[in-house]
């Protein structure tokens, strides 16, 4: 038996000892020939020659327990339940297209140099690889939304065998799967497999003889457990807990290093370009700011504290996002140039989800200055700064899809643009300006269009869509303002893929006192009007540099583009046709995407 085959102390598999067999390693060293055989997941930790070269050709310790090889199966296809959807060419194109669209965008835990070297040498582990979405011609028929069923059925049932035996790999399956079911509007399944991914992650421990790949995948790991069990947490009505202090559970080294170097010529002191690109870095400065936001947003909706005391501490939040833009180093604060500029360098999306999301966080801050207590401070008011950026979140997600390479197809983005679209239903309801009037109208449509299409892969896209209807209808029934936050609203805006009741309207309260004024922009360096209008892109996206809508989308589209220039139709009733249109049935949209 070769070195690279033998067995760690802890001997036999879990099945070779209940059948008292003799433990047998694979050839290729994915486990053992037993369970091998009887399609088994094998519990025999070892590890293969690529994972310790990927070591420095040590076995390593990860808290104080061998590390663990999730079974690969040598990327052969396992019998049934996949059956033809076990196939290499399907898992290749598939990690392919998670590279392309969900990772370093909604999570970023995988050095995706090493793992596609994993993948094709037929070392990757399985769980990683069915809890990762594809367009191959064997789903040919069924809706882009319901492919991944199947795969994570799988993934689930391999990750049982190691529901107690922690390792890096099933933190990041369990997070994988976790937002499987949160695109799914599955709360208690989303929550308790980040649960899972963090309770792992807990486990875990980073030493100096660790590679560089495995100890900034760690970090990052531990970095997107993080934001989703914010997110997470929210959505169950509890306090997220934090991250533990130290540099550790940070980012190290450049994205743009990390997503292209060579395992090999990786390590924590390369040596960065001129140009630093930190943006996860830079996100995770925020996680602190968005969970203060949430919880003040809370506490306004129970009447824990008056509107002055509102007032007061979004006051102190707004000046912590403007500090956190401030601080940016100059190639990475919000601007169309510097969009640009990374697009080429295709760091779009990363840059846009940067952003989306701290204009998302002034939105919802902001959000309660639309109700009619605000209204009569003569200055620049809240509620203005809630418009300029859900303005700017319309803009963000519009370039996503006219910019090659930007595309934002991660579902919390619609919970993003659904905030947006109710601030620019309130344009449409209050507003007399008819320019303001047609700018939203188009900011309001481009939101549905975006939607649309995030749509036909995430199922909870219509859980927002819903949700956005009742708001809509509140608007329409409602005596009392129907901007007033109250605990329905609270949760409309924190809870993204919670199922909320109808909302039941009180009496307004008596009003407070405005927030005190301020004569920037919420945008801080960027006001909508500095950027280049939706028409304007769209034009531009139909020129050399691409735009990523398909004939397709652009045919669905047409009928609500209709509804934007036709200027006899009312505010109220584009956006009751927008939705109609966005809660169509999305079987007639399937079998051409």
């Amino acid at each position: 038996m070769s070195g690279d085959l033998r067995r760690p102390r802890a001997g036999a598999c879990v099945t070779c000892r209940s059948r008292k067999r003799r433990c047998i390693p694979t050839p290729n060293g994915d486990g053992c020939q037993l369970c091998h055989e009887t399609a088994k997941p094998c519990s025999l930790k070892i590890v293969s020659r690529f994972e310790r070269a990927r070591n420095g050709g040590r076995y390593q310790s990860i808290g104080g327990n061998a590390p663990l090889n999730l079974p690969s199966n040598g990327c052969e296809a396992p019998e049934a339940p996949l059956g033809g959807l076990a196939s290499r060419d399907i898992w290749v194109e598939l990690v392919q297209l998670y590279f392309r669209f969900i990772h370093d965008i909604a999570h970023t835990i995988f050095h995706k140099p090493s793992f596609l070297c994993r993948l094709y040498n037929g070392t990757a582990p399985m769980i990683q690889v069915y809890a990762i979405f594809s367009s191959n011609p064997t789903f040919e028929g069924s809706a882009p939304c319901d492919r991944g069923k199947a795969f994570v059925a799988e993934a689930v049932r391999l990750c049982q065998p190691y529901m107690i035996s922690p390792s890096l790999e099933t933190a990041q399956a369990f997070l994988l799967i976790g937002y499987y079911f949160s695109g799914e509007s599955n709360v208690d399944g989303k929550h308790i497999y980040v649960g899972l991914a963090r309770l792992h992650a807990e486990r875990l421990s980073l030493s100096d003889n660790l590679s560089a790949v495995y100890q900034e995948e760690y970090r990052r790991t531990w970095l997107s457990i993080h934001i989703t069990s914010h997110w997470s947490a929210w959505d169950m009505a509890m306090e997220p807990l934090n991250l533990p202090n130290g540099s550790d559970f940070l980012p190290r080294i450049d994205d743009a290093t990390f997503r292209t170097t060579n395992a090999a010529l990786l390590n924590a002191n390369h040596i960065q370009d001129e140009f630093r690109c930190d943006m996860w870095a830079q996100m995770a400065r925020t996680i602190g700011i968005f969970a203060k936001v949430n919880n003040v947003l809370r506490r306004l909706s129970r009447n824990m504290i008056s509107f002055d005391d509102y007032c007061v501490e979004a006051a102190e939040l707004e000046a912590s996002l403007d500090r956190w833009a401030e601080s940016l180093s100059p190639m990475l604060t919000w601007s169309f140039e510097n969009l640009m500029l990374l697009a080429g360098r295709r760091l779009g999306q990363l840059y846009l989800a940067m952003h989306v999301g701290f204009f998302h966080f002034k939105q919802m801050l902001f959000f309660p200055f639309l109700d009619a207590r605000a209204s009569k401070n003569p200055k620049p008011s809240g509620a203005d700064k809630c418009k300029d950026s859900a303005s700017v979140v319309s803009s963000i997600l519009q370039y996503s899809k006219n910019i090659k390479d930007c595309e934002l197809e991660n579902f919390i983005y619609g919970h993003i643009g659904v905030v947006s679209s109710c601030v620019h239903l309130h344009t449409l309801l209050f507003s007399d300006d008819y320019r303001e009037l047609s700018i939203t109208r188009q900011r309001l449509v481009s939101n549905f269009q975006y939607l649309m299409a995030l749509k036909s892969y995430w199922p909870i896209v219509e859980h927002f869509a819903i949700q956005l209807r009742t708001f809509q209808n509140s608007c329409r029934d409602s005596i009392s303002d129907p901007f007033m936050l109250d605990n329905w609203m609270a949760r409309f805006l924190t809870e993204h893929s919670s199922l909320l009741s109808e909302r039941q309207l009180s009496q307004p309260a008596e009003p407070g006192g405005p927030l005190a004024s301020d004569p920037k922009t919420s945008s801080g360096t960027a006001t909508p009007e500095m950027l280049p209008t939706i028409e304007s892109m769209t034009t531009y996206a139909n020129g050399n540099h691409g735009s990523s809508i398909t004939e397709d989308e652009l045919s669905q589209w047409n009928d609500l583009s209709r509804l934007l220039h036709d200027q006899d139709i009312t505010g109220e009733a584009l956006v009751d046709s927008a939705l109609t249109w966005l809660l169509d049935d999305r079987g007639n949209q399937v079998a051409s995407i």
